[in-house]
């Protein structure tokens, strides 16, 4: 599944890294999280702000979403678009 997402908090704490979301009211999936490889993601995701990203749910059948970003590019943070608006 892919979305543009907001991402709000970003935690690197633990092995997996860890973001805080709300995705666009059109489709919202409502205040979530999600887990995304450290590795893999760790210049992608450098602040909160916009960011185009693919996910799987890894949840058992029947249990709670699981998602994981497999996929991510950063649209842009909310300093970055915020001083885009001064310009105009």
């Amino acid at each position: 599944m892919k979305e543009i997402i907001a991402v709000l908090a970003i935690s690197t704490k633990k092995e997996m890294g860890w973001l805080k979301v709300s995705t666009p009211l059109r489709d919202s999936w409502g205040d979530l999280g999600m887990h995304f490889n450290k590795e893999k993601f760790s210049n992608v995701f450098v602040a909160p702000g916009l960011y185009d990203v693919e996910v799987l749910n890894n949840a058992p059948f029947g249990g709670n979403a699981q998602y994981e970003v497999v996929n991510a590019r950063k649209i842009g943070t909310f300093s970055e678009l915020i001083e885009l608006t001064k310009s105009k």
